[in-house]
């Protein structure tokens, strides 16, 4: 009898052993894998946030410089655009605002501007190369015809390093009802 109780016990501890076993190969090493895997990936993400938030403190919040204007404020935009055509050398023969148009599906008006300029070569091609530098307003090139620009002497020649454009730019101005 005492043989078949130390049997029993022997075939139940290997029994609860294969058991154990069977449990720790079949549902704990699997999700001690899965844990692992998980922690790695969670740590790769947190280097990646940690260089973002790193980036984004480095990076300096600037003003956008071109804006789009509100309606009242067109005599702002007109003086800085003949400020800045001074300060490249370009001489204003005439500016003249047409009637603006509005697009149904858009929030912004659109407000053409015919100017004409004399200047040179060079100083044209900075002027319209910089109008993106403007601060309070939001320029596009519509149009623009150059002609060389007629000497006022006797002779027929022209005066090569001078010319005249006639531009037509698209200042682009917000609704009062947008703008607030």
């Amino acid at each position: 009898m005492r043989l078949e109780k130390d049997k029993l016990k022997m075939i139940i501890a290997g029994t609860s052993l294969i058991c154990a076993l069977g449990i720790y190969l079949f549902l704990y090493k699997p999700l001690v894998i899965d844990l692992k895997k998980a922690y790695r990936e969670s740590r790769n993400w947190e280097i990646k946030v940690l260089d973002a938030r790193g980036f984004i403190e480095s990076v300096k919040i600037t003003r956008a410089k071109s804006t789009v204007l509100a309606e009242e404020d067109i005599s702002l935009a007109i003086d800085e655009l003949t400020r800045f055509g001074r300060l490249k050398n370009v001489n204003y023969i005439s500016m003249t605002p047409k009637e603006g148009r509005k697009k149904k599906h858009l929030h912004y008006q659109i407000l053409p501007i015919e100017i004409e300029t004399e200047s040179t070569y060079e100083d044209l091609g900075e002027f319209l190369g910089s109008l993106d530098e403007l601060e309070h307003s939001l320029i596009t090139v519509d149009s623009f015809r150059i002609t060389p620009h007629k000497a006022k002497e006797i002779s027929d020649e022209g005066d090569l390093s001078n010319i005249k454009s006639k531009l037509v730019i698209n200042m682009y101005l917000i609704g009062r009802v947008y703008a607030e």
